[in-house]
């Protein structure tokens, strides 16, 4: 009778089997696309180094100007070669400025940071020669505000992306011209290595509904095929 039964429920014990890997294969698989999906519009990326440019168009020879390191841009739109992205916001000396940047040199992070981009308005001063003043006392110079945006080279000469009077354009690096650095990207590296239990204890994976079923399933049977297999011979054999 043991020999029967066995015979009987081992084709349904391998089916439970197969179908225990098979979700647990394409939960495997979900949960690996979960973890490579591509950015989304919408998301920021991190400006890692000095030699990011910002492109008027999809192309390596329209660059407009090197954005500041430590700063983000957000996505627009996404592709594997450039990505089109917005940099700054509309404000009193600031414009949003849309273009693109090559994907290769953005780091995309999970979070949206609060400072995204570097905010620096300073003045230009521009002199008249004395000799053409006028005899009415005219000004003999006139002082702008910029917004700046990144810097350019032509050569040895640094100069500057600037908004000035709604209007883009270059001027000379002033020497004087500093910034801080954001510093959140680095404080969101320091969270990843930091020492915590939440950090240090994997999380587990969700299960299916189908794995969950066929576990209760299995969990069901094994009691009963334990107690059919085992159960002891009766002492009273039929003659």
């Amino acid at each position: 009778m043991r020999k029967i039964l066995t015979k009987a429920l081992s084709p349904l014990l391998i089916f439970i089997f197969l179908c225990m890997s098979f979700t647990s294969y394409m939960g495997g698989v979900f949960w690996a696309k979960a973890e490579t999906s591509l950015p989304q519009n919408g998301d920021y990326a991190y400006v890692q180094t000095d030699d990011v440019f910002f492109y008027a168009t999809a192309n390596a020879q329209n660059g407009l100007f090197r954005l500041p390191p430590t700063y983000y841009v957000r996505l627009l739109d996404y592709t594997p070669t450039f990505c089109r992205v917005e940099y700054q916001t509309d404000g009193t000396h600031t414009q949003r400025l849309v273009g693109y940047v090559k994907t290769e040199q953005l780091t995309f992070v999970p979070y949206v940071p609060k400072r995204p981009y570097l905010t620096y308005i300073f003045d230009v001063e521009y002199k008249i020669d004395d000799d053409a003043k006028t005899s009415d006392g005219f000004l003999t110079q006139i002082i702008m505000t910029c917004a700046y945006y990144g810097d350019y080279n032509v050569g040895s000469n640094t100069y500057c992306y600037v908004l000035r009077e709604g209007e883009f354009g270059y001027i000379p690096k002033p020497d004087d011209l500093y910034f801080d650095e954001n510093t959140e990207y680095a404080e969101y590296l320091s969270s990843l290595t930091s020492p915590s239990t939440d950090s240090a204890t994997p999380k587990a994976k969700n299960n299916t509904p189908a794995q969950i079923a066929i576990l209760i399933a299995l969990c069901l049977l094994v009691p009963l095929l334990a107690a059919l297999i085992l159960k002891p011979k009766s002492t009273h054999d039929p003659e």
